[in-house]
C-alpha cells in the first residue's frame, strides 16, 4: 500500500508500561516526518496534552484528542461532540456509586473519564439506558458520546489532510482503538495490545509498545 500519512495512540502504544515515551519512536517519527509523511497523533487524553505530545515529537498531523471528540490542526479546532450528554450519564452515576474523575478532565470538552480502578462493569450497568458509550483503556474508564471514537476524530482529520484512510497507517493497542484500526489501509496493534484491538488490527507486532511501533513501520517500509 502507498502510506501518506500515519497514525498513532499515545499511552501503551508509544509508550511503555511506565508510561514513558519510547525515544527510539520519535527518532522514527522524524525521519518519516523528513519523507514527507505526516504523523498523526489520537488520544483519548485531552487535547492540551495530545497536542503538547505531538508539538514536541516534531509532529505535523492533525491530533485527534477525546477518543475522536476534537480535532486541532494548524492553529484551528475542530469540536465534533461536547460533554452534555456524558455529563447528564456522570451526574446518575454520583448518584448510585462513589466516582473519582481523571486530573486532565478539569480540560476535557466532549466526554467524561474516570479513573482506571473504577468499576466498569457497575458503570456499564447503571447507565445502561443512557444515550452513551463506555471504553475501558487501562488508563481510564471513558463516558463517550454515542458514535464517539478514534475513527470518527480520523474522518475529519483525513478531510484535512486531503488523504483517503486507505492510505493511513495506523497503531494502537486498546478496545478504544479498534475503530481507527478497523479503517486504515494498514493497521497495527502492538504485542501488548487488547484482544479486541488485535483482531482489528492488519498485523499483531511481535514486540511490545514502542518497539512493536517500530516494528510494523519496518514491515511498512517506511524506515
Amino acid at each position: 500500500m502507498s502510506v501518506k500519512a500515519v497514525v498513532t495512540d499515545i499511552d501503551g502504544t508509544i509508550t511503555n508500561k511506565d508510561e514513558l515515551i519510547d525515544i527510539d519512536v520519535i527518532t522514527a517519527f522524524r525521519k518519516i516526518e523528513q519523507k514527507g509523511i505526516n504523523v498523526c497523533i489520537a488520544s483519548g487524553n485531552v487535547l492540551p496534552v495530545a497536542y503538547a505530545v505531538s508539538n514536541y515529537l516534531g509532529l505535523s498531523g492533525p491530533v485527534i484528542a477525546e477518543n475522536g471528540g476534537i480535532v486541532s490542526y494548524q492553529k484551528k479546532n475542530y469540536q465534533l461532540f461536547d460533554a452534555s450528554e456524558p455529563k447528564k450519564a456522570l451526574a446518575h452515576l454520583e448518584k448510585k456509586i462513589s466516582v473519582k474523575r481523571l486530573f486532565s478532565d478539569q480540560w476535557r470538552l466532549s466526554a467524561v473519564s474516570l479513573d482506571p480502578s473504577t468499576d466498569e462493569m457497575r458503570v456499564k450497568e447503571e447507565l445502561k439506558d443512557f444515550e452513551i458509550e463506555i471504553k475501558n483503556t487501562g488508563f481510564a474508564v471513558h463516558i463517550l458520546n454515542k458514535n464517539q471514537n478514534k475513527a470518527f476524530g480520523l474522518h475529519k482529520a483525513a478531510e484535512l489532510l486531503n488523504i483517503d484512510l486507505k492510505n493511513f497507517a495506523a497503531f494502537g493497542d486498546s478496545d478504544n482503538d479498534k475503530e481507527m484500526l478497523q479503517e486504515c489501509g494498514f493497521s497495527v496493534a502492538v504485542a501488548n495490545a487488547s484482544e479486541a484491538a488485535k483482531k482489528a488490527a492488519s498485523y499483531v507486532s511481535k514486540e511490545k509498545y514502542g518497539a512493536g511501533v517500530i516494528e510494523g513501520l519496518k514491515k511498512l517500509d517506511l524506515l
